[in-house]
């Protein structure tokens, strides 16, 4: 009996500690976030943020549109080839989000905090920043407040040639 109880008791451990390390797996470890796309990662004050690039086109235009959520460390970076005053909106999203816009040396040269999806059949506002910038990062909402994002502010990643 006693025997039973201590197997009993380590299966039900090894298996609740299976379920912890799968619930605490984030998705930058994940293939799930954008299995598509290139990515690349970066730390925000001391926060390892996995960012999936969006360099094409098609990237662009479709964004974190449709995707049902967003957690904390993971991001979508957006290239372009020369600096200027790329518009955004929040057509087609689920979850409201933070952009920050970078010039081409990394420094952030303009932040858009807590943007909420488009409603169905009203306008749907264009975000613009105020300066030319070179990469676009889009967070969670939240993000920029929690991790004190701020003008000036250099962010680093990686690229791929």
């Amino acid at each position: 009996m006693v025997f039973t109880v201590l197997i009993f008791s380590l299966l039900s451990w090894r298996s609740y500690a299976l379920e912890m390390q799968i619930n605490n797996n984030t998705s930058a470890n994940n293939s799930d976030f954008f299995p598509q796309y290139q990515k690349t990662t970066t730390s925000i004050n001391g926060f390892k943020v996995l960012l999936a690039i969006a360099s094409t086109h098609e990237q662009k235009v479709k964004g974190l549109s449709g995707l049902e959520k967003l957690d904390e460390n993971e991001g979508m970076l957006f290239l372009f080839n020369e600096p200027s005053k790329q518009g955004f909106w929040m057509n087609e999203m689920n979850f409201p989000i933070d952009i920050i816009w970078l010039d081409s040396n990394g420094s952030v040269s303009h932040i858009e905090k807590s943007l909420q999806p488009c409603k169905p059949f009203l306008a749907c506002p264009v975000y613009n920043p105020q300066v030319d910038a070179l990469y676009v990062i889009e967070l969670k909402s939240g993000f920029s407040n929690d991790h004190s994002i701020k003008n000036g502010m250099m962010i680093n990643f990686s690229l791929a040639r």
